[in-house]
Order: structure tokens, then C-alpha cells, then sequence
């Protein structure tokens, strides 16, 4: 009998399973043919893979990048007495800066193949490193934890509260996040630019410069749903329509649906590549509105003084000899100085 309902079980699971020799058969007068799609890794192709479907969302679990890369792991050679030096210690100890930042965070930083840009803020720690004779060491963290990088569990529990790194790189200071930084002792380092909502238009449009001109011209701007940008719309009568995400907001101005777009400065680089022609162009001139600009730091811990010191110095010099500025706009992405 036991025989008898397993010889049964797999003939019913041959019937209908997706994976058996049969769905492959060919008939004699009718070629197969396998569609090969193009692995997509932010924007170029990598090979081609049966079935694979471009994310829409980055995922760490499967993106071969943010995988290949060093994730919640120590760099390797560092040892049990340099783990219990001070950071500036450390980094001369090992002639190494030990950071963390996000394996997925364009044009920030990600996980870069060979001859690939590493991303902005990437480059801006390596000429921090250059100056001193130092080397940098990369570790990859998820940032977007669901409850906050400063959360239990968050992305500093995995970095930098178990002394992984030093200094983990990505954060914008929204005068807001204190619950963030205080339960893992962190502060931040001295802002070395600022990021913001900015104006964005395919080809020029006559007349456009501020947001006024928005509403003065009756001009119908795309935006992100839910983002501070949607909200301040909404405050000030600007004529405007909301998109999940700021690459759909970019599609609906391509295809005609609204006029123009708001969308984070950080966007733009990935629009360009994503779009390269679409002519999109930042307003000239355009400087985000106040309520919709943040500066950029990294976070250290707070008893590292001499470290952010370091950081810091390093930072007022490149902002004066304008290399940041440089660094930025290789990425195709708008420069604007830190606010405070």
C-alpha cells in the first residue's frame, strides 16, 4: 500500500511540476527557445541569467553586490589589541580608516567592481585617507532597517556599537533624530555638504526658476508620495500629483504626465544613468527652499574627540579648496554647501 501511494505521489508531482524534463521537450518540427535576460546591476549588463526580472527595490539579500562585500563583518587584521585603542589610535595602528556605510546607497556609496565609481561619499573618505598616507576599510551595513539605523537591531547595533567600524558614512542631519544617535552614544561629524528637493525639468522651460514661478504658471509638478516635499505641496497650494518613489516621479515628467518634477538632489545622478535621454536638467540656479535642504555628516562615537577632530579638519579643508564640491559633481549630482 505504501508502495502504491508513492509510486502515485510522483507521478501526480511529475504532472505538474514546472521543473520536470517534460515541459523542456521539443517536438521534432518546433524549436525551444530560452529567453535570456540581461542581469540588471545598476544600469549595465552583467551576463545574461534564465528568467531574471530587474528589482524595482534594491534588496541586500539577493542584490550579487551588496552580497560580494564585506556585511556586518570586521575588516580582517585588526586585532584584539587594536580593537581596544582609541579610534585615532587604531586608524595609526593600522594605516587604515575603518568605516561602514551602505552597500546600496547611489551615488553615496555601494559595493563597486573593479573601475567602477564607489560612490561620492566613498571617494571623499579615500581622499581623507590619500592626505594622511592611510588607506581606507570598508565594511557594508544595511541601512534601511525598519525601525531606524539607530533602532535595536538597527544598522549601528550591527557597525559600530559592536566596533566594527569607526565611522559609518550616510547620514543626513534633520534636527530631528535624536532617538536615533542617543541610545548608541554617536555624534556627528561637521557637515561637509547638504542635499535637498530640487527643481527638475526636461529641456528648458521658459520663465521657471522658483517655485513660485510653479504656481504663478500654473506648472504641474510630479513628486514622491509621503515625502516632506508632498507635504509642503499641499501647505502652499502648489499645483502638483505624488508618485511612489522618485524614479516614477521621473517617468511621469518623461511621458508627458506632469510639467516638472521636485525630487531629492541624490536622485538626479540615478535619473541621468537610469534615463540618459531624457534631458533632464536641474533648474539653473535653483537653491532648495530651506524647509526641504539638510545637511550631510558622518557619525562617530561621542567619545572619539580626537577622531572627529580628525574628520572634521579634514572636511573644513576640502570644503575651502572645494575638492568636495568636485567630488559631488562628478556624479552628476548638484552641489550645495552645508548650512551650518
Amino acid at each position: 500500500m505504501f508502495l502504491l501511494r508513492f509510486l502515485l505521489l510522483v507521478m501526480a508531482i511529475t504532472s505538474v511540476s514546472p521543473l520536470t524534463p517534460q515541459t523542456f521537450a521539443q517536438s521534432d518540427d518546433e524549436e525551444r527557445v530560452l529567453d535570456l535576460q540581461d542581469e540588471y546591476v545598476y544600469g549595465r549588463n552583467r551576463g545574461p541569467k534564465i528568467g531574471y526580472i530587474k528589482p524595482e527595490v534594491f534588496e541586500p539579500l539577493s542584490d550579487p553586490l551588496y552580497r560580494a562585500g564585506y556585511k556586518n563583518y570586521r575588516a580582517v587584521g585588526v586585532t584584539g589589541e587594536q580593537q581596544r585603542m582609541t579610534a585615532m589610535k587604531r586608524t595609526e595602528s593600522l594605516g587604515s580608516i575603518l568605516a561602514c556605510a551602505d552597500g546600496w546607497f547611489w551615488p553615496f556609496s555601494r559595493t563597486a567592481r573593479k573601475n567602477e565609481p564607489a560612490g561620492l561619499e566613498i571617494e571623499i573618505l579615500n581622499a581623507v585617507a590619500k592626505k594622511h598616507n592611510l588607506n581606507v576599510r570598508m565594511m557594508w551595513v544595511n541601512m534601511s532597517t525598519r525601525f531606524g539605523y539607530g533602532a535595536p537591531g538597527g544598522a549601528f547595533d550591527l557597525s559600530i556599537n559592536r566596533g566594527l567600524c569607526d565611522l559609518v558614512l550616510g547620514l543626513t542631519v534633520t534636527g530631528s533624530d535624536e532617538h536615533q544617535l542617543d541610545p548608541s552614544e554617536v555624534i556627528y561629524t561637521k557637515p561637509f555638504m547638504s542635499t535637498g528637493f530640487v527643481l527638475v525639468t526636461r529641456g528648458a522651460v521658459p520663465g521657471l526658476t522658483s517655485l513660485n514661478d510653479v504656481k504663478r504658471l500654473n506648472i504641474k509638478i510630479g513628486l514622491p508620495a509621503y515625502s516632506p516635499m508632498s507635504d509642503y505641496a499641499d501647505e502652499n497650494d502648489i499645483p502638483h500629483e505624488t508618485f511612489f518613489q522618485n524614479f516614477r516621479v521621473i517617468d511621469a515628467m518623461l511621458d508627458g504626465t506632469v510639467d516638472a518634477a521636485m525630487i531629492w538632489s541624490g536622485a538626479i545622478s540615478q535619473a541621468k544613468l537610469n534615463r540618459p535621454d531624457g534631458d533632464l536638467r536641474m533648474v539653473e540656479g535653483y537653491i532648495p527652499i530651506p524647509e526641504m535642504r539638510w545637511d550631510s555628516a558622518w557619525v562617530l562615537k561621542s567619545t572619539e574627540t580626537e577622531f572627529k577632530k580628525f574628520i572634521d579638519e579634514a572636511f573644513e579643508e576640502m570644503l575651502e579648496s572645494g575638492e568636495i564640491k568636485r567630488i559631488v559633481e562628478r556624479y552628476g549630482m548638484p552641489f550645495f554647501p552645508p548650512t551650518h
